[in-house]
């Protein structure tokens, strides 16, 4: 006779029910372990990707710190033409095509005429960075030597960029070389200090009876005259940057973005130059002093300023330049 709906099961049905329900259990409990599993692991990578985005931007925040606390040196070569940088006159490192020079943080203002013009000598006489007194606040200051590494005469000019200017600062800003052609002699090399052309209260350049634009006097309000310092002594200078008065006047800028640009120079064969550059705030500067002779005045001063200059020197060989003229 069949057995009712109802009736009991057997222990044997009874214990397939409890296999069939056992084995149930198990595959939800794997699947739930599976989806437990891959949720932690998509947790995981989404932590990881996401310490991986930090660290890159923590990378890029330093690099572009780098970059904006760093004036850049570089070269450029032409043909056969060869150029090569370093800190140290026997080219100790094997030379570069560029070198970077560190620079303050935050760069304050200075005078030449009472925080630089004395450290001058210290300066030239210090392969690299200068790391003086007041070099961590108030100024840039490097030494290093180009030099001809190539077996054939070249010809090469200088120029100095000034990339990026912020609430005139550039009005401000100094730059003084001192460029040693002969680094074997007694002499120090001669020195050029360029700066922005001299401006009124309203931030215009000045102009002359002639109308000419007006130079800036590298120290103004100072009547500042290099010759009369003795520790000049070794250095030369240009006789077209003093006034009548023997004030020593500012090159100006070359143009709009410029600093300095500079006619083809001969470079001998294996011959080596040395430079110093040194860049700073001049504190007498009435783009830098306010109207009460204190640090900036915020109605037209240059506090949160920026600046970014670089250097570079380029060669062509002079056969090159001879075919082309």
């Amino acid at each position: 006779m069949a057995k009712s709906k109802n009736s009991e099961k057997t222990p044997q049905e009874e214990l397939q029910a409890q296999i069939r329900a056992d084995q149930e259990y198990v595959i939800k409990n794997k699947r739930v372990r599976r989806q437990t599993r891959r949720r932690a692991f998509m947790i995981i990578l989404l932590i990881f990707l996401l310490v991986i985005a930090l660290l890159a931007g923590a990378t890029y925040a330093l690099m572009r710190f780098v970059d904006e606390s760093n004036f850049r040196v570089t070269v450029t070569q032409q043909g056969t033409a060869w150029l090569s940088l370093s800190r140290d006159s026997e080219f100790s490192d094997g030379g570069s095509s560029v070198l970077d020079v560190s620079a303050p943080k935050n760069m304050d203002n200075i005078s030449l005429c009472n925080g630089i013009d004395w450290l001058l000598l210290e300066m030239t006489e210090t392969d690299g960075t200068y790391k003086g007194r007041g070099s961590e606040a108030y100024y840039i200051a490097s030494t290093f030597y180009l030099k001809n590494s190539g077996n054939e005469d070249v010809e090469y000019n200088e120029s100095i960029t000034l990339e990026r200017a912020m609430r005139g600062m550039e009005k401000a800003i100094r730059v003084l070389i001192i460029k040693d052609t002969d680094i074997t002699d007694d002499d120090l090399g001669e020195i050029f200090v360029y700066g922005a052309y001299a401006s009124d209260e309203n931030g215009e350049d000045r102009v002359d009876e002639n109308g000419d634009r007006i130079r800036e006097e590298v120290v103004p309000e100072k009547e500042y005259k290099a010759r009369e310092y003795a520790y000049y002594n070794g250095f030369t200078f240009d006789p077209n940057d003093f006034d009548e008065n023997g004030v020593w006047l500012a090159r100006p800028f070359a143009k709009e973005g410029f600093i300095h640009q500079s006619e083809f120079y001969p470079l001998k064969a294996k011959q080596t130059i040395k430079y110093t550059i040194v860049i700073w705030l001049e504190g007498q500067d009435p783009e830098c002093v306010g109207d009460n002779d204190s640090l900036v005045d915020a109605e037209r001063g240059i506090l949160g300023g920026q600046v970014k200059i670089s250097v570079e020197f380029t060669a062509k060989n002079s056969t090159i330049l001879t075919s082309n003229n």
